[in-house]
């Protein structure tokens, strides 16, 4: 099976984690995105239902969403553990010149 070429660079949608006393900080890769929500993979569990708003970006344009905790699958020793963000309601127009 052939192996899928990577996302170029100015491509790839990047996420960060918008905090109140630090600027963004990426703390998480992006295993998928849509309009309502995100998959990411990082080493932090995030606690069911707790709040965050992350800033998409991607080339050019960035915009800041605020969601919560949906799912979380902890690590099999083999991977770091994965968290389903749901984005709150009223921003995928917004979200759609970065997911595409």
């Amino acid at each position: 099976m052939a192996r899928p070429e990577p996302t170029p660079a100015a491509a790839a949608i990047t996420i960060t984690v918008v905090g109140s006393d630090h600027g963004p900080y990426a703390m998480f890769d992006v295993v998928a995105v849509t309009t309502s929500g995100a998959t990411l993979r990082g080493p932090l569990l995030l606690e069911l239902g707790e709040r965050l708003t992350l800033r998409l970006s991607r080339g050019g344009n960035s915009v800041d969403v605020p969601g919560r905790v949906g799912g979380v699958k902890k690590g099999d020793g083999h991977s770091e553990p994965t968290t389903d963000i749901i984005f709150d309601d009223g921003h995928g127009s917004r979200l759609s010149p970065i997911v595409g």
